[in-house]
């Protein structure tokens, strides 16, 4: 398990010389779960969503997001939460590698999102999980994908497959939470 908080890589095929950095932290408690994702660069070259947020919201992906996947050792199933600095979010659940995609029923997570001159931070509060995801030991993989002012994006990651950016990859779940 990687020591907290840790730094995302991007993926070759798609650099982004506007971030110097993107880091994840997490912490499980029995409030639920909370993350940090920190980007450090030239946030004047970034494209951040800027809409009244706060609604359930599918293909956040398209733009500025950060997500974060869920599983346990051996189960197939997993979840999948994303989160835009608007506050917008939406979470799913999955049967197996990308298989099923459905809605999660869940509480809104709550978003914050903290702009420098140099640092973006998003500090999110998923305050409650499903109840198999409430205890014991679970693997999370965080990743993020910005975008540049012209619409480029960039996917950052703690794995990256060589051929193509794949968040779902069960390779980037590689923290574990107890």
């Amino acid at each position: 398990m990687p020591d907290l908080p840790v730094p995302l890589r991007p993926h070759p095929a798609h650099p982004c010389d506007a971030v110097q950095q993107v880091s994840f932290d997490a912490v499980r408690d029995a409030a639920g779960l909370a993350l940090q994702y920190v980007v450090r660069g030239d946030l004047s070259r970034l494209s951040l969503p800027t809409g009244s947020g706060r609604t359930r919201r599918d293909e956040l992906w398209k733009h500025t997001c950060f997500e974060v996947f869920l599983g346990k050792d051996g189960a197939e199933d997993y979840l999948e939460f994303n989160f835009a600095p608007d506050g917008d979010w939406a979470a799913y659940t999955f049967r197996g590698y990308r298989n099923g995609g459905s809605a999660l029923d869940c509480a809104p997570p709550q978003i914050e999102t903290t702009v420098s001159e140099d640092r973006l931070t998003i500090s999110v509060r998923v305050p409650a999980l499903p109840s198999e995801f409430a205890s014991g030991q679970i693997r999370l993989g965080p990743s993020a994908i910005v975008e540049t002012q012209d619409g480029t994006l960039s996917y950052w990651a703690l794995h990256q497959p060589p051929e193509a950016p794949d968040f779902h990859t069960p390779n980037n779940f590689q923290i574990s939470l107890d």
